[in-house]
């Protein structure tokens, strides 16, 4: 993809985005057709601080006085697995959460995870919500592309998905900023690909900034690339697990890893994504993924064991992943 299609893509994201503000403020009572026309079809690139009008990180730092989204619209939300939510009070609206796989096999199990964060955002938001997912082109390349059916399967609907692909990780982080100041999406899913200079500590800062206090909630999807630093409010690490649906396809499940946590203490758990209640809970089994030496890997409905010496079958099914190849 060409630079210059990127930014045709950014600029039809922004133009979305600015019908979905003048709608909801007609719904509302706080319409402003004036600064809709303005920004309606201008690039992306063209945007800049202009007078009448600041910036959207200058808008935030003069105007922290948006707490007027406070309240119910920046509570944590439970994740319905006991002990996770004792440890972080909650997955936290209005801020940065940081999801990367802890191998290369478990890049999928880390977007299942994301997929199941964003699932209960939605699911607290309430009908009519909307998340916009924005991708590098390689990780499409690399992972596949969103699939309609998996992802109602997983429980999210792919009606309320607003999907852009972006040619580059600049391109990303610059969709995703506008995605999250917009606060028109209940949960914002950005993945970059790979290691880049572009997504370093004052990025993830960036975006932290942005969506605090705000209404969307950004999940930043590292793959094919070493976890760098962040300033999100969580980090996860997760890995395949087997799922517990015993001889039957079950729930997925995820082994999570907690690796940072700004609001509490850090710790591991096996987290099964109950697809009919859009929450997270323990699993009811015992999984004996140690045991069996394999690792159950979603991928398009079919079943890989990844075992040191490829001679161990997985412990049980696992559950399809959200995906297609190209």
């Amino acid at each position: 993809m060409l630079a210059s299609e990127s930014t045709d893509r950014i600029a039809m994201l922004r133009r979305q985005i600015t019908r979905l503000e003048r709608a909801r403020g007609r719904g509302e009572g706080r319409a402003d057709p004036a600064a809709a026309e303005e920004l309606a079809g201008v690039p992306v690139r063209d945007i800049a601080p202009a007078a009448g009008r600041a910036a959207p990180m200058s808008a935030f730092r003069a105007g922290r006085a948006a707490k007027a989204w406070a309240g119910a619209e920046t509570a944590a939300i439970p994740f319905g697995h006991p002990e996770v939510d004792a440890a972080t009070a909650g997955l936290r609206r209005g801020a940065l959460h940081d999801v990367s796989p802890a191998g290369a096999p478990d890049m999928a199990a880390a977007t299942g995870f994301a997929l199941a964060c964003a699932g209960r955002l939605l699911s607290a938001a309430g009908r009519g919500s909307l998340w916009l997912w924005v991708r590098a082109e390689m990780a499409g390349r690399e992972a596949g592309e969103p699939y309609g059916p998996g992802l109602a399967a997983f429980g999210l609907d792919p009606s309320r998905l607003v999907a852009v692909t972006a040619a580059n990780t600049a391109d990303v982080l610059r969709a995703a900023e506008e995605g999250l100041a917009a606060r028109a999406f209940a949960a914002v899913l950005i993945e970059p690909f790979g290691d880049d200079r572009h997504l370093d500590l004052t990025a993830c800062r960036r975006l932290s900034l942005i969506a605090d206090g705000g209404r969307s909630t950004g999940i930043l999807l590292r793959t094919g690339g070493v976890p760098g630093p962040t300033s999100a409010v969580t980090r996860w690490c997760v890995a395949a697990a087997p799922s517990s649906g015993g001889p039957h396809p079950g729930n997925p499940v995820f082994a999570a890893e907690l690796a940072r946590n700004r609001l509490g203490p850090v710790g591991a758990w096996m987290m099964e994504w109950r697809i009919d209640e859009q929450s997270f809970r323990a699993p009811r089994l015992r999984h004996r993924a140690e045991a069996s030496g394999s690792l159950a890997i979603p991928l398009s409905g079919r079943l890989a064991a990844a075992s040191g010496d490829r001679s161990s079958r997985p412990a049980g099914p696992a559950a399809v992943v959200p995906f297609r190849v190209r």
